[in-house]
């Protein structure tokens, strides 16, 4: 119903049919007004009927034809101009009827076609209209048995001949060869139009000699070619659009295909470059198949761009196929040896001492998204663990020459075989050695010095150290020495701070040897708080070790050595009449502790007088 209404998506045919018959029944009006006289209103009611045949040619067709018909045998009665219907006007009216419009509306009903009344309406020979009595027939896509109907119409002229003189056509029936042949011609045409491919345009070739015979236009007629060309044209230019549509369509298609083939080939080339763009240190030979990788990729893909063929589409795709099984063998390959590389490195350096991450083996890898992910996700997790190493490597070499002074090689590392380096610095017989020294030299140190008030500290600190001494020699050994080196110094500077605190005490208890005493204090106050490497720092203050306990002695009991010189200068006179006359004299007679004793014979020697202590007595050196 939408196409009768020309209300639907239309196709050519239809455009060919819709122009037809606007023009057809544009002259089928003039043949009629001319019937019956409509003269008043003739180019308004032609105007009517154009734009009534452009917007519902399936109504107007059929409506028109039949006025025609009609009026044409009846148009005296119609004008009142006779009252009388003979039996040749019923013959005509039937005839005209039957071919004219019977035919072309089962056409209509059956295929919605106006094929018929194309055919039918052209033949009534006004102006132009012959010109247009092969596009019916002609029309390509339809179905045969609507081409075939549509020649039916032509019968109109040879049956009107039959039936106006039968008996000339008995005395001479040849004269019906030609329209006979012509109608066969033409059904032979209409066959041919309807094929598929575009030999339907040899239709052509029978309706040529068809329309000349069939209708007596001739063979030169101008009716004769025009409605040929116009028949060859309506047939040819869908088949030309039709195979121009399906080159382009293959086209497209081929296109479609190679695009797919070549995205998949980019794709793989992109998750390359993400796994290249990944680690900032990958693997030599990882590297090489990468670049191995992308080179064929590549390759393929060039192949693949030359094509312009289905076939040569497929044949490039399966060779893809091929070549990215390869690669994801490669691949694979490759990643697995890095890991179980990786990890053989991480377990050797572990037996020095050195923890670091081993990585799981992962499953076998393609070159897909999700598994360029998972090597991007390896690669970085042995970088960080390499680079961790490598500082945590450093940092101990650096605390090293902070604790035993000069300078040592830093860990350099490219990748994570560079890491087996690890045994040059923990192989160094010169570090082990100085190591071993320095560790040995502290914990002597800490050990023997009294440090009275800090004594917890040093307790803790000592035990420490004596337990790293018994380790066996690791980079983990290496790194608690620097530890405990810098616990060792920050506790000394502690101690000499506040032993620096008790100087002016010295100096007032008239101590002869408080100037030295002091002066040991100021140096060695000086020293560990200075630049040295911790080593040297120790051994300096391990060179003055009885001198540091005697100063901590007096230190911790300064009141008790302060009463003892003061009761010292109340009895000198005492003192030195014993020890000049009689040679000795006995701490319990001046009430002095015995322990104080080698105060008392420093005070002397700080007088002049050379003394010594013997049992409870201070006596005269003889």
């Amino acid at each position: 119903m939408l196409r009768i209404l020309g209300l639907s998506t239309v196709t050519f045919n239809d455009i060919v049919e819709r122009i037809g018959i606007t023009i057809l029944n544009t002259f089928v009006f003039y043949l009629v007004s001319n019937i019956l006289n409509l003269h008043s209103f003739f180019y308004f009611e032609e105007g009517i009927v154009i734009i009534l045949s452009a917007l519902l040619p399936y109504i107007l067709a059929p409506a028109m034809t039949l006025l025609y018909v009609v009026s044409y045998n009846f148009g005296t009665l119609i004008l009142g101009q006779s009252s009388t219907v003979t039996p040749s006007m019923i013959e005509t009216f039937a005839i005209m009827l039957v071919l004219l419009f019977v035919a072309p509306i089962l056409v209509e009903i059956k295929f919605t076609s106006l094929q018929g009344f194309l055919t039918s309406e052209s033949l009534l020979g006004v102006f132009i209209s012959p010109f247009l009595v092969a596009t019916g027939l002609s029309e390509k896509g339809r179905d045969t048995k609507s081409n075939l109907i549509s020649v039916i119409p032509v019968l109109y002229f040879p049956v009107l001949k039959i039936v106006e003189n039968p008996a000339g056509i008995l005395s001479n029936p040849l004269s019906l060869v030609f329209p006979v042949t012509g109608f066969v011609l033409l059904v032979v045409a209409s066959i041919v139009f309807t094929r598929g491919s575009i030999l339907s345009v040899l239709g052509v070739i029978p309706l040529y000699p068809g329309v000349a015979l069939a209708l007596g236009y001739g063979l030169l007629s101008i009716n004769t070619i025009v409605a040929s060309v116009l028949g060859l044209i309506v047939n040819a230019l869908p088949a030309t659009i039709n195979n121009f549509r399906s080159a382009s369509q293959s086209k497209s298609l081929i296109q479609k295909e190679k695009n797919e083939v070549i995205s998949q080939v980019e794709q793989k080339i992109m998750l390359i470059n993400n796994i290249k763009g990944g680690s900032a240190n990958l693997p030599v030979e990882l590297v090489t198949v990468l670049s191995d990788i992308e080179s064929q990729l590549k390759s393929e893909l060039a192949k693949i761009n030359s094509c312009s063929t289905s076939e040569c589409i497929t044949e490039t795709y399966q060779n893809f196929r091929e070549v990215s099984e390869n690669v994801d063998k490669a691949l694979n390959e490759a990643v697995f040896k890095i890991v179980i590389d990786y990890n053989n490195v991480v377990n050797g350096i572990r037996k020095l001492g050195v923890n670091a991450e081993e990585i799981q083996i992962p499953p076998s890898l393609k070159l897909t998204e999700q598994d360029a992910n998972t090597i991007v996700r390896i690669l970085n997790t042995i970088d960080r663990n390499v680079y961790l190493t490598t500082s945590r490597i450093n940092q101990i070499v650096e605390g090293l020459e902070k604790t035993l002074g000069g300078k040592y090689t830093r860990l350099l590392v490219t990748d994570f075989k560079s890491l087996e380096k690890i045994s040059q610095v923990i192989g160094d017989e010169a570090i082990k050695r100085s190591a071993e020294e320095c560790l040995a030299m502290q914990a002597d140190a800490v050990r023997e010095l009294r440090m009275s008030p800090f004594s917890d500290n040093k307790i803790a600190l000592s035990r420490k150290l004596n337990q790293v001494i018994i380790e066996t020699f690791s980079m983990d050994k290496l790194n608690q020495i620097v530890s405990l080196s810098n616990e060792n110094v920050t506790l000394l500077k502690k101690y000499f701070e506040y032993l620096s605190s008790k100087k002016d005490e010295l100096r007032k208890i008239g101590l002869p040897e408080s100037r030295e005493y002091v002066k040991v204090i100021e140096d060695l106050t000086f020293t560990v708080n200075g630049n040295l490497p911790v080593c040297e720092i120790v051994r300096r203050v391990y060179s003055f070790i009885s001198v540091i306990n005697d100063i901590d002695e007096i230190v911790a009991d300064i009141q008790s050595v302060s009463a003892l010189f003061q009761l010292l200068e109340g009895l000198k006179d005492v003192i030195v009449v014993k020890v000049t006359e009689e040679g000795c004299i006995g701490l319990d007679e001046v009430g002095i502790d015995v322990k104080y004793g080698r105060f008392v014979v420093s005070w002397l020697k700080g007088m002049g007088i050379n003394a010594v202590m013997k049992e409870n007595n201070v006596c005269a050196e003889r």
